[in-house]
């Protein structure tokens, strides 16, 4: 089996080195486009809306100085000639909060784009809708020739900016966020660790954490196909040559019991939102009765998946003992299912596993809500439950570094009708990501103490396609390719020790 590296040329060589390319530039694409559109859209001072007199359709203008709430009078900077105007409070209008209504026209109603609103000062009534007539100018209508329409959540007159946000933000609330972020890196490394043991991989909880941090470290630096993932099977299989496979599966199985648990978490936390008395056209419960239907869509698909791999009536039925037998790698695909078949004969250790891993979550959902809080974000402590889970969820989708636009675009389509601007939810995001990777640099201390490099393609290939070292196993079965070897899944092996840190 030929490897990809620097001397070969081979043909199959060639398309490696170019998927590997093409995955690296889509990943960082996204990641450009989606910041950028972000950054785009993210003012980093104060600004308010008027009504551009040419036109008659809105104008964004930054302010010149702060205002109190209060304010009846705001000097803002004329976008066109850039100097220092004043604008009273009764020139100020509102973003809106849908982009479309129905307007009644002498023909009949007609479905027009909504272009600002113009609210009382307690931000309840709508006076009056500025909508785009057909000549694409601005056109003031009363409410009473605009149909079914309510007021979902107003956005304040003054657009708050990241500069002036991150300047009046509660330092107390802010070292509240990051010091409390150790205590995920502590859980999860113990939780990897058990799903070892349960294996028969004995590298030690002191071990298991430093690789996990060193993986957490090359996570942040490697957006390529080195990802944290999979340096930490790369070093597991090292540190267990008799259970190379065996160590890779139970990075898979950390990994899937940690998205398990945020799903579960997200999901009853937005059903308790949802189904918590509401007004009847609340859009927070809305949007939380979307997200509690989509977690538990998820789990019962996996649930149903785990019974029809457990099950050999159903594994044929499905043709998933087909699909299995075609696999290349034969060796390893039946070492990886007798490795689940020893993780099903320890539910508990499993279901301890998963009930660790909560705390883990409740504690970034913490850290993120007092980031919130530290910026005025306007979201109840409850609603935090909702959208963390979900971002961070949508952060861990390896579509991009980092999650970078990917966690902006759900952070500002699940906030904005709590009344976030494009900046706040910015803000909560770049929280929640900096305040990680402040967190994973302490991993290069293992980096550089304990040797521990970014492996090579070659060097990953090598390491994680190889047989046990101990155990030469037999072929799969034509009628079953997924019966197991009880007795050798059972019987203790020699493990090779783990060199010292």
């Amino acid at each position: 089996m030929s490897r990809p590296d620097a001397a070969d040329n081979s043909p199959k060589a060639r398309r490696v080195t170019f998927k590997s390319w093409a995955t690296f530039v889509l990943r960082w694409t996204i990641a450009i486009v989606g910041i950028g559109w972000v950054v785009a859209n993210t003012p980093l001072y104060n600004t308010v809306t008027r009504v551009d007199p040419a036109t008659g359709r809105p104008q964004k203008m930054t302010l010149a100085e702060e205002v109190p709430d209060d304010f009846r009078t705001v000097k803002v900077i004329d976008p066109a000639t850039k100097r220092t105007i004043t604008l009273t409070r009764g020139e100020l209008v509102n973003t809106p909060d849908t982009k479309w209504v129905e307007v009644r026209e002498p023909s009949g109603w007609s479905r027009q784009r909504l272009l600002a609103l113009d609210l009382t000062d307690d931000l309840k009534t709508v006076q009056s809708f500025l909508v785009e007539n057909a000549g694409h100018k601005g056109e003031w209508v009363p409410p009473d020739r605009v149909k079914d329409y309510q007021l979902g959540v107003p956005y304040p007159l003054v657009d708050q900016g990241l500069i002036p946000m991150i300047r009046h933000a509660d330092r107390t609330f802010l070292w509240c966020a990051i010091l409390v972020f150790p205590v995920t890196f502590l859980l999860t490394g113990l939780r990897w660790h058990l799903l070892l043991t349960a294996l028969e991989i004995r590298i030690g909880a002191a071990k298991a954490f430093v690789i996990n941090m060193v993986g957490a470290f090359y996570n942040t630096f490697m957006p390529g196909s080195t990802g944290g993932d999979v340096l930490k099977a790369y070093y597991a299989a090292k540190l267990a040559p008799n259970h190379r496979t065996r160590a890779v599966m139970s990075v898979i199985v950390d990994l899937a019991i940690g998205l398990v648990a945020l799903i579960i978490l997200g999901g009853t936390m937005a059903a308790y939102m949802a189904l918590k008395p509401h007004a009847p056209d609340d859009p927070v419960a809305r949007k939380c009765a979307q997200v509690a239907i989509g977690a538990l869509v998820i789990i019962v698909g996996i649930v149903l998946g785990l019974v029809v791999f457990y099950t050999p009536l159903l594994r044929r039925i499905t043709l998933l003992d087909f699909v299995l037998r075609k696999l290349p790698m034969q060796a390893q695909v039946q070492r990886a299912v007798e490795t689940m078949e020893i993780y099903r004969r320890r539910p508990g250790l499993v279901l301890g596993t998963l009930i660790l891993t909560f705390p883990v979550h409740m504690t970034v959902v913490f850290s993120a809500m007092c980031a919130g809080m530290a910026f005025g974000l306007p979201l109840t402590a409850g609603y935090y439950w909702v959208v963390v889970p979900v971002v961070v969820l949508a952060g861990s989708i390896p579509i991009s570094p980092q999650g970078a636009g990917v966690m902006e675009f759900f952070a500002i389509l699940l906030t904005r009708k709590q009344g976030c601007t494009v900046s706040q939810a910015f803000a909560l995001t770049m929280s929640i990501r900096l305040v990680q990777i402040f967190w994973n640099l302490w991993g290069g201390i293992f980096v550089m103490r304990g040797g521990y490099h970014a492996p090579t393609e070659k060097e990953q290939h090598e390491e994680l396609d190889a047989p046990d070292a101990a155990e030469q196993p037999k072929p799969l079965p034509a009628t079953a390719a997924t019966t197991t070897l009880a007795a050798a899944g059972d019987a203790p092996q020699p493990q090779q020790p783990a060199p010292a840190t």
